[in-house]
């Protein structure tokens, strides 16, 4: 099978972590390494970035902006992105393209109109979670989803979600889970854990770091050792002046002593920093999945997240991780206490969490799509 991947306003190739690059990122490596084993992947964008061709796997860049312009103004390039496309592959030869976020779906859905090729859409992130409702792009979410021949969900969350705010046919929604890169993310039980906390993803209001700091600057009312690192670099058009307010936060919270950020970082760094923490601390207000939540767990930490959609479906109280309406509690306070300090109770959860993560496997999720590649292909 020749199969088209669409990841038009960010290089999914590139470090994880910054600008726009997310959970899609990984997302589209992953899948794209794992089907080009047996089927040939072409995945294509218009950020700058390096080209390549590995085998049955090639990556094109249109190279047509750079990482860091906001995601508003990249939208002006989906027409040139259009003409170029067609100038640079053979569009006819696909048998599948597989459109990742709302841009990608508006080009796949251009390419299937003229080629008559079925496309695939995941949003990974929509319209109706941004502040304000952004009718416009919600608006052309719709038109995505309604013209592709499947739409993917992560979660029971995000099915339902799009489903009743798009109005799409719950028979065209498929339910596939991402999955975790045991290659990379392999505990390394002979390291001791430290009471160090995480909190991973871009910097954006979006993400709810000041929250972090917040139930930080509480905590150390009851335990004064621990150390928070922030892992992510500034991302969308506010991204700087929030990365601004936080460090003036630590200042005025006096938690200097406690918190670092660390800007972006290779997943492999990450990995390394998993392995000798205890605790991640997930704030984002929406997530149509959470990727580093599973990641986090197939390290053995367990996960506190304030996140009630996705999460929900992800962590189990007081198992893997723990779902509080907000840190502000002491409660919450307590419970990462007796977390950090009870060696004993901390292994059982990390047991916990490394089993909860053998339920997400890239494999299975590879094994999905090409079932619903097949059923778009001959429908």
């Amino acid at each position: 099978m020749n199969i088209l991947q669409i990841s038009y306003h960010t290089a999914p190739f590139g470090s994880v972590g910054k600008f726009d690059s997310g959970g899609l990122n990984v997302y589209v490596q992953q899948i794209s390494k794992h089907l080009s084993q047996n089927h040939n992947v072409t995945v294509v964008t218009a950020e700058k970035a390096e080209s390549f061709k590995n085998q049955n796997l090639e990556f094109c860049s249109l190279n047509l902006f750079e990482p860091d312009i906001p995601t508003d103004d990249k939208e002006i390039h989906l027409i040139e992105f259009n003409k170029r496309l067609e100038e640079v592959l053979d569009l006819k030869q696909f048998d599948i393209i597989h459109a990742h976020y709302w841009m990608s779906g508006l080009i796949a859905k251009d390419i299937s109109n003229k080629f008559n090729i079925p496309y695939i859409f995941t949003s990974h992130s929509l319209g109706v979670f941004l502040e304000g409702y952004n009718k416009e792009r919600a608006d052309c979410e719709k038109i995505v989803m309604s013209s592709s021949q499947f739409v993917t969900a992560s979660t029971n969350y995000e099915q339902t979600l799009i489903s009743e705010s798009y109005q799409v046919d719950n028979q065209k929604i498929k339910q596939i889970n991402p999955g975790v890169d045991y290659e990379l993310f392999v505990p390394d039980l002979s390291i001791e854990r430290e009471n160090i906390f995480l909190s991973i993803g871009r910097i954006q209001q979006q993400k709810g770091q000041l929250e972090t700091l917040r139930f930080l600057n509480s905590f150390k009312e009851v335990e004064t050792d621990f150390m928070c690192y922030f892992v992510g670099g500034p991302s969308g058009s506010s991204g700087d002046e929030y990365l601004s307010e936080l460090k003036e936060s630590v200042k005025e919270l006096s938690l200097s002593s406690h918190v670092e950020f660390l800007g972006n970082l290779p997943q492999v760094d990450i990995r390394n920093l998993l392995n000798s923490a205890k605790l991640l601390i997930h704030t984002s207000q929406y997530e149509t999945f959470g990727l580093v939540a599973i990641e986090a767990n197939s390290m053995g930490v367990p996960v506190l997240t304030t996140n009630n959609g996705s999460m929900q479906e992800i962590i189990t109280n007081k198992e893997n991780g723990y779902l509080v309406d907000g840190l502000d509690y002491q409660d919450v306070s307590i419970s990462i206490k007796n977390l950090i300090n009870d060696y004993q109770y901390f292994e059982e959860r990390m047991i916990k969490c490394m089993n909860k993560s053998k339920d997400y496997k890239w494999e299975n999720t590879v094994d999905k799509l090409l079932d619903l590649y097949q059923e778009a292909k001959f429908s």
